[in-house]
């Protein structure tokens, strides 16, 4: 069976269209996903920049789920 990443936008999902011949590497993306985004988020925090600002990274963080591909 082949998996689909999709990503939570805005509380939203969208496909991203890779596929991943396996549950365990389609899960392995959606963590590279996350981590990415946490170095982005402490990266904005180490630089000081505004609170404002950091909180608008924040909520734009996604998350992410597999589901079987058609």
């Amino acid at each position: 069976m082949k998996w689909v990443l999709v990503a939570i936008v805005m509380n939203m999902p969208v496909k991203t269209e890779l596929v991943f011949n396996s549950l365990q590497d389609c899960l392995e993306a959606e963590s590279q996903m996350r981590k990415e985004w946490s170095e982005v988020y402490n990266q904005a925090k180490k630089s000081g920049l505004p609170a404002e600002r950091i909180g608008q990274i924040s909520a734009a963080m996604t998350t992410g789920t597999c589901v079987p591909s058609k």
